[in-house]
């Protein structure tokens, strides 16, 4: 069973309307549901906010096939998240053979929007924002167009993405709270127990995907995989869905 939440955000200044499918925490786990979701929902283009593949030999080529399979279609464009930090260039390279762009601090446009990929923490798993985040976060702010960042970790909103001039951030990671009962998330890395951000849209400009797959030995309980469509122009009013 797949769940595909739908999402508007009020863009005046947009002279169309783009449809975005946000895809994240595949965990090279099967895609077919998901890329015949995206066709059905007619996408414009793909957006994937981290957590697709863990590395490339471990089932990764599932990952790579859906890549090829999307972009075949649509624009696809890619930010990295935690499981993917230890990727070498090389590696790197072999995902932007599938057509995909790969946004590691940098940004792409796509018509009047301008997608950004904040890299992920490529060290260790620091949970908090390093300089070099900050110094993209805001080079991103002051570009022109309509921006949107794909940070796959959503507690580095509330740690300082917020305060720049980014009208809407995509994440993922919190796998929905993995486990969620009465409708509540229980547990996210990186925010703990019954975690503020593990789905759905906060402030109007932050959207959280409960994700797609799964890479532990707990499985997801009363917690469907999601696959978010974003519906962003001048007709989309703004809601609220967290």
């Amino acid at each position: 069973m797949l769940d595909i939440t739908h999402y508007r955000a009020a863009a005046p200044a947009l002279s169309r309307t783009y449809r975005l499918a946000l895809v994240t925490d595949l965990h090279n786990c099967r895609w077919d549901q998901t890329a015949a979701a995206i066709r059905q929902e007619r996408a414009d283009a793909v957006v994937i906010a981290g957590d697709l593949l863990g590395n490339l030999h471990s089932r990764g080529a599932q990952s790579l096939e859906f890549l090829r399979n999307m972009t075949s279609d649509v624009p696809v464009f890619y930010g990295l998240g935690n499981h993917e930090r230890l990727l070498k260039p090389d590696e790197h390279e072999v995902i932007r053979a599938t057509g995909a762009q790969l946004l590691i601090n940098e940004a792409a446009a796509f018509g009047e929007l301008v997608i950004g990929g904040l890299r992920p923490d490529m060290e260790g798993q620091d949970e908090n924002l390093t300089e070099t985040h900050l110094a993209f976060i805001r080079a991103f702010a002051e570009m022109p167009g309509y921006r949107i960042l794909l940070c796959h970790r959503p507690e580095w909103y509330s740690r300082g993405i917020r305060d720049y001039d980014i009208p809407l951030v995509l994440s993922g990671h919190a796998h929905g709270g993995q486990i969620r009962l009465f409708g509540q998330p229980i547990f996210s890395p990186g925010q703990g127990l019954f975690p503020k951000y593990a789905q759905g849209m906060h402030e109007g400009r932050l959207i959280v995907s409960r994700g797609l797959g799964n890479h532990t030995i707990c499985p997801r309980f009363f917690n469907a995989p999601e696959l978010c469509m974003i519906t962003i122009g001048a007709d989309a009013d703004a809601a609220d869905k967290g």
